[in-house]
């Protein structure tokens, strides 16, 4: 019984270990090969574990090579576009204009109806709303809906509102998250005080709180309703590196505006370096489209 134990212990560790290196993806999302390898995986796994007298190197041997070629996959998928279509297929336009591309959804083995269907989990309705309908590599629908069936944005409306900013979960179950500050380049001495003055607790008080970058707390203690407040974040609060980091990026700045205003044949005196440490991180996307045509 006891090597029983110790056998469903080791493979559950390195089928963690095994899903973990292979990165996060839900199901849903997944691309062919990689749902192959998980459900391969799966069947693995429960070898060693139901047949004792299977030695257990016969198990973990073959998930680490199976980690292995989804590496060799990974790494061929994103170095080659041809290997890409290759393994995980192309997006394919279902619908267009004109209408449903009934040859594509031929070649994808897919009925009118089960697309009909998809449209509608989209909450697309009626048909003269679809511009383009696209399936993904993962199976998903994805639409482009016409101009005329699109909902008006705060930019239609001409309403201007702050942009959303990063929250940081800075306390939870009672404990401080010091990395979370760390991230964010602050001091969490600087900035609890304020904080637990608000709430009149203390840490173990509280269940959750999260802060944003701009000073906007969300705090909820245990057994109480949450609380919605703002806390003032001065240049005194954040940590040297921080201030070293943002003065690097305002200088870089300020350059590149020098070399615009030298490229319009302007010359104005070098504007002085600021340091403004609200939003210091960004995201930074990749907005190509993918190309489309061919068949999944």
């Amino acid at each position: 019984m006891f090597n029983i134990i110790i056998r469903v212990l080791i493979i559950y560790i390195v089928v963690i270990a095994v899903m973990r290196l292979m990165g996060k993806r839900q199901i849903g999302e997944m691309e062919p090969f990689e749902l192959v390898i998980t459900l391969i995986i799966a069947d693995l796994a429960t070898i060693p574990m139901a047949e004792q007298t299977i030695p257990l190197w016969y198990g973990v041997i073959p998930l680490l090579v199976i980690c292995i070629i989804h590496f060799v996959a990974t790494m061929l998928t994103k170095k080659s576009p041809l290997m890409r279509d290759v393994i995980s297929g192309k997006p394919v336009i279902v619908m267009d204009p004109n209408g449903i591309v009934f040859q594509e959804l031929k070649n994808l083995n897919i009925s009118a109806e089960e697309l009909l269907e998809a449209l509608r989990n989209l909450d697309y309705f009626d048909l003269t709303e679809v511009n383009y309908a696209i399936m993904e590599r993962n199976g998903k629908i994805t639409v482009i809906p016409k101009t005329c069936a699109m909902p008006a944005t705060r930019k239609d409306l001409q309403i201007v509102k702050p942009e959303n900013e990063v929250f940081y979960t800075i306390i939870e179950n009672g404990k401080v998250l010091k990395k979370n500050f760390g991230e964010m380049g602050l001091h969490y001495k600087s900035i609890m005080p304020d904080i637990l003055r608000n709430m009149l607790c203390s840490v173990k008080d509280i269940a959750f709180c999260s802060l944003s970058e701009g000073g906007d707390v969300y705090i909820q203690k245990f057994g109480s309703a949450c609380k919605n407040f703002r806390v003032k974040i001065t240049e005194d609060c954040y940590t040297q590196q921080a201030v070293h980091e943002k003065m690097h990026d305002n200088d870089i700045i300020s350059t590149e505006r020098q070399q615009t205003f030298a490229m319009q044949g302007l010359n104005p005196s070098r504007p002085k370096s600021s340091v403004s440490l609200r939003g210091t991180k960004q995201s930074h996307r990749n907005t190509q489209p993918p190309g489309f045509g061919g068949h999944k």
